[in-house]
């Protein structure tokens, strides 16, 4: 599923970026620069991390695209937060590069990770935010506990995936 939605006037695509490799290092860099630099982590980590990424398991990486730059990105992964090893999968590393944010790219790039995370079978996702929590409540997800990270204090927040409708039940005695 290729999104090709008209952001601001500007087409913007989500892809997946295993077909992109030459987007692992801006991945990285913006991944690194926004959370990795300040909890121990490593560049070469950090790179490591989205050259492992698929499109059909975790993690897996989604990248916005217009006029063939990336311009922001999401991933899912089996593991993001050590303080709840219990829970899985979560989004993570949700970023849209500074000169395009205001045009709803973060919202696009949730909701089709919702929707690969639902074709890989899951349930619900899991994420951590210190400063994003309204972002994510417009797009269904619920504050479920606090938790102290390296930044500070956040919020856990959960979604519970949509049932496909071919996997629904008929509720008893409803037709």
């Amino acid at each position: 599923m290729t999104a090709k939605p008209m952001v601001a006037g500007t087409p913007v695509t989500i892809e997946y970026l295993e077909r992109f490799p030459n987007f692992t290092s801006i991945c990285a860099s913006w991944t690194f620069g926004q959370w990795g630099c300040q909890s121990n982590g490593s560049y070469e980590q950090t790179r490591g991390e989205f050259e492992a990424a698929t499109k059909n398991s975790m993690p897996l990486t989604l990248i916005a695209i217009e006029n063939a730059s990336s311009v922001g990105m999401v991933t899912s992964a089996d593991r993001d937060f050590d303080g709840k090893p219990h829970l899985s999968p979560w989004l993570k590393s949700l970023f849209v590069h500074p000169f395009y944010r205001e045009r709803r790219i973060a919202t696009l790039l949730i909701e089709r990770l919702e929707h690969e995370a639902l074709c890989l079978g899951c349930k619900s996702l899991y994420l951590i935010t210190e400063d994003a929590r309204v972002l994510y409540e417009k797009s269904g997800w619920q504050a479920t506990d606090y938790v102290q990270t390296p930044y500070g204090a956040a919020a856990l927040m959960e979604k519970v995936l949509p049932t496909p409708p071919h996997l629904r039940t008929a509720t008893p005695g409803r037709k």
